[in-house]
């Protein structure tokens, strides 16, 4: 053959090489036909064979099929006419091989004049032939030929021993793979996969560092296991499912003896320290893989050992959010809920996060959402009907306003929802006292990771606070029972805590999702700063013998003082998110005060210990159990204690770190602490009212203002009328005149006055949202005869420290009080089964003695009344009349008489508007129900002091 016809078919087969793998194929089945049965025999050949030469059958059928590159060729004689495409994987010595881009090897066809050829080329001389060999490519055996895509890192390994075995290898691994014949020959598959894994183990202990930064490992992993599992997988017969359980056992196999001479290699060594963490995690997180498909396979149920594979991968690399996932995963499994929210948080909060697991979170919201909604919400009594906006409104029909005598306002609830707050709170926890401990964890832990996902999505913030309140009962109620609540799961919720509020503290359109999530973490803070002052409290006790308390004696106190520890160490990092709390019903406990009740009692606990050089020096090298809980959690900084020369100290030795570590945050609380009070401008210091009650009460100061201004403008006005009404009005001399013209200018500035304060309170009853609307100025005080009986110490205090007010008796209450004095015949109750109440008889006997002599002896801010409403003397009280009512409505027609000489109502529209000085002071019920259908104030006598307290600090 010519020069020319090797040149032809040489660019044909470049050609060729530059096509799609599937016209190859075409191409070559075209051409080669007749000789397929041999190809596949050709590759189903035994291990041992898959470098031998294939015989072919007849003389005859001699052609030149497609090679693949990663099979050896074979050398045969053939003197045939052959055909361009060659896929039998046999050679000749007078044909040239003629490599293109591809899986395709083409070799351009010789003549039957090939010896007159030759006898031409000699005749050419030597110069010709080396020519010839200069032109012609060389075969795969002679170069290495990336005939597939391969990864980047195939280049740099070329340089490096059995480099070229491996390629060759990964070329026959991916001829299997693609022609899906790796169950047919599945012999020569395990013959490949051995010597792959070979050499990888080679290249892994001996180029480390190469593994390391370009990933070989994960690459094998996905090459010779995951895609061969996904692949037996889809096939879905008996023979796949067992030959992939023997994948996974080799596997394991493999793994664990890769990854223990990994260790014992490098372990004794610093060199290539982070490399070797790196890569023992992937290789530990191969292995809980392989474990948990394992357990798969065989349906069964026990995930614990993939579970300690990931948590082992998870302490080599804190920072890695891979082992996190997994660990969710396998909780999910394990049906633990809680887990799997902890640890999908972890894998977000990590230097290189998990972001599928973003929808995977948001899918067990949902879940957790669905499932609490249609279980707990319908047995609670919190949740006892739904809550509609009627409802709502139906609930808020009246609003109270307490003003103090300074002109401090403070908002006082009146509502349905706070009448039976206290019942519905004993009830929830008189149901939770009598449950059993399995039944109270699930529920707490339902109720908190259902508000989590309330605050992680910002979604119906109405119920919030609802059943915050709920779940501070279920968890005060859990952490009485000891080992309910583990050291692990509080890390956990204050770990989700944080999570919650880094989450809505980095966008501005969720400020409000932040104060909420601020808020909500502050309340389970407070409840556990309030149980470690009481255990604290303990310790103080002990004090003689605190420092020789044994180990399990600080047990308790530590795993309170883990949570406390961990928030408080945010809270230094991100001071700049501190606010107050908006509201006392956002507020059940006052962390800020029992944090300032703890620092007192750890400065009093360090005070007493006297630490030693010892002790000091362990508390120096001492690791807490919650820096390596969290160590690589983002929230609370990159900052944290390294393993290498820290270790774990008893219990004594913690206890006193953790103090340590408290105490020192009491300095950055007392420098911002400015910033968890109201500003001094704020209108209400215990609350702030909404908008519409602001615009009310801002319009209600205006009012005065605007009298005094109309008073000053109409007295101006007044001086020219009346020099005009001499020279132009009023003529006339007489002086009687013009005091009628001067009073009928007054008449009709007051009536202009009068009209503008009507109009301007119908504006106010617009924007007001309820049909009543009472303003309190406390200033007389009305109380019941309970009132003497049950608090007679609050009442004396009440008429000497708080001067300003005065103390309204009814007459109905000294004769009661009176009758009272008397005490009960000793013989009525001899025979009876009451002879037992006796002491109470004459325990209420004596106070209501007491009680008439302090009403006797009173001073001028104590007076009495009658049910008209006049003031008497207290010694005529024999002169009540006698009228056919009971005391409660003697005691009820009494403080309205008084009212209304105290009061001013408007009304307009079906809304009233009230001003009141009278406060009707009991605790009996019917008599509050009765008080607020005449929309008199009612209040508790502790409610009132508290409050009159809180407005005199204040001020």
């Amino acid at each position: 053959m010519s020069r020319k016809v090797t040149k032809e078919q040489n660019e044909v087969s470049l050609i060729i090489g530059t096509l799609p793998k599937r016209l190859q194929n075409k191409i070559a089945a075209s051409c080669s036909h007749a000789t397929a049965t041999a190809v596949e025999d050709a590759e189903n050949a035994e291990p041992p064979m898959a470098t031998t030469t294939i015989a072919t059958t007849t003389k005859k059928m001699c052609p030149r099929p497609i090679t693949i590159l990663s099979n050896s060729s074979v050398k045969g004689k053939c003197n045939d006419k052959m055909p361009v495409l060659d896929t039998s994987g046999s050679s000749h010595k007078q044909l040239r091989d003629v490599c293109i881009p591809g899986i395709l090897r083409v070799t351009a066809n010789v003549s039957d004049n090939a010896s007159a050829t030759c006898h031409f080329g000699r005749r050419r001389g030597r110069t010709q032939d080396k020519k010839n060999k200069a032109h012609t490519p060389h075969s795969p055996q002679e170069r290495t030929r990336l005939t597939t895509e391969h990864p980047e890192w195939f280049e740099p390994m070329l340089n490096m021993p059995n480099a070229k075995d491996i390629v060759q290898l990964y070329d026959q691994l991916m001829v299997l793979q693609h022609r899906n014949l790796i169950l047919v020959n599945w012999k020569n598959f395990c013959y490949i996969l051995n010597q792959l894994q070979e050499a990888f183990k080679t290249l892994m202990l001996e180029q480390l560092r190469f593994v390391c930064e370009h990933k070989v490992d994960a690459f094998f992993w996905k090459l010779l296991f995951y895609n061969v599992r996904e692949y037996l997988k889809r096939q879905q017969t008996d023979q796949a499912r067992c030959h992939t359980l023997l994948l996974i056992e080799q596997a394991l196999k493999f793994y664990h003896t890769v990854f223990d001479q990994l260790m014992t290699k490098y372990a004794s060594s610093s060199r290539c320290e982070s490399a070797v963490k790196v890569v023992a995690q992937r290789l530990l997180i191969c292995l809980g893989d392989l474990s948990r498909y394992r357990v798969n396979y065989v349906q069964g149920t026990d995930y614990l050992e993939a579970a300690r594979y990931y948590h082992r991968a998870q302490e080599l690399v804190p920072g890695n959010g891979t082992p996190y996932n997994q660990l969710a995963i396998v909780s999910i499994f394990h049906h633990k809920r809680f887990d799997a929210v902890y640890y999908y948080v972890r894998s977000l909060l990590t230097s290189n996060s998990i972001q599928t697991a973003k929808e995977s979170l948001l899918d067990l919201f949902d879940e957790i959402r669905r499932k609490y909604e249609d279980t707990e919400m319908k047995k609670s009594p919190f949740n006892c009907g739904p809550i509609t906006k009627d409802n709502q409104k139906s609930k808020h029909m009246r609003k109270e306003v307490w003003i103090y005598p300074d002109g401090i306002r403070c908002l006082h609830r009146s509502d349905l929802k706070k009448k039976g707050k206290n019942k519905v709170t004993l009830a929830e926890v008189n149901r939770y006292d009598e449950m059993s401990p399995v039944d109270l964890l699930p529920r707490v832990v339902s109720l908190y990771l259902y508000l989590i996902g309330k605050l992680y999505n910002g979604t119906d913030v109405d119920s919030l606070y609802q059943l915050l309140r709920k779940l501070q009962i279920q968890l005060s109620v859990a952490l009485k029972q000891s080992n309910l609540l583990s050291r692990s799961k509080l890390v956990k919720m204050v770990a989700l805590n944080l999570f919650v509020m880094e989450h809505n503290k980095r966008k501005v359109s969720r400020r409000e999702m932040r104060y909420h999530s601020f808020n909500f973490a502050n309340s389970l803070f407070g409840l556990m700063l309030k149980i470690t002052n009481e255990t604290l409290a303990n310790f103080v006790e002990e004090s003689t013998s605190v420092q020789d308390l044994a180990d399990d004696k600080y047990t308790t106190v530590n795993t309170y003082l883990q949570f406390v520890n961990v928030h408080v160490h945010w809270l230094s990092i991100n001071v700049d998110l501190w606010e107050p709390v908006r509201s006392e019903e956002h507020s059940f406990i006052d962390c800020w005060a029992e944090l300032s009740t703890l620092f007192i009692n750890i400065e009093w606990l360090l005070g007493k210990y006297k630490l030693d050089q010892e002790d000091i020096k362990k508390c120096s090298k001492t690791i807490l159990d919650e820096d390596i809980a969290l160590s690589g959690f983002s929230p609370l900084g990159k900052d944290t204690t390294s393993r290498v020369n820290g270790q774990r100290g008893s219990e004594r030795i913690q206890f006193l770190v953790r103090m340590q570590k408290i105490a020192q945050f009491q300095e950055c609380f007392l420098q911002h602490q400015d910033a968890l009070q109201h500003p001094q401008d704020s209108s209400f210091t215990i609350e702030d009212l909404n908008d519409d009650m602001k615009v009310a009460l801002n319009s209600f100061e205006a009012e005065s203002c605007g009298l005094s201004e109309d008073s000053s403008s109409v007295s101006k006005p007044e001086g020219q009328t009346k020099s005009e009404k001499k020279g132009v009005i009023c003529p006339s001399t007489d002086f009687d005149v013009s005091q009628l013209c001067k009073l009928k200018k007054e008449l009709e500035e007051k009536a202009r006055v009068k009209k503008f304060c009507n109009s301007k309170l119908e504006e106010i009853l617009k924007l007001v949202d309820t049909k009543i609307y009472i303003e309190v100025r406390p200033r007389y005080l009305l109380p019941d005869t309970n009132c003497f009986i049950d608090c007679l110490e609050d009442i004396e205090k009440l008429s000497m420290e708080y001067k300003r007010y005065t103390l309204i008796i009814p007459l109905t209450v000294v004769k009661e009080l009176d009758g009272l004095s008397k005490g009960v015949k000793l013989d009525a109750y001899r025979s009876s089964r009451q002879t037992k109440r006796i002491h109470h008889f004459d325990e209420v006997s004596t106070l209501a003695k007491k009680s008439l002599e302090f009403i006797k002896s009173a001073k001028s801010n104590v007076k009495c009344a009658t049910t008209k409403g006049s003031f008497v003397n207290a010694s005529v009280f024999g002169l009540v009349e006698e009228e056919y009512l009971s005391n409660d409505d003697k005691i009820l027609a009494t403080a309205v008489a008084v009212s209304k000489t105290t009061k001013s109502e408007q009304c307009k529209d079906g809304k009233c508007f009230i001003q009141t000085e009278l406060v009707l002071i009991t605790t009996d019920r019917n008599l509050r129900v009765k008080a607020l259908t005449r929309n008199l104030a009612v209040s508790a006598l502790e409610e009132f002091l508290q409050w009159a307290k809180d407005c005199r600090e204040s001020t």
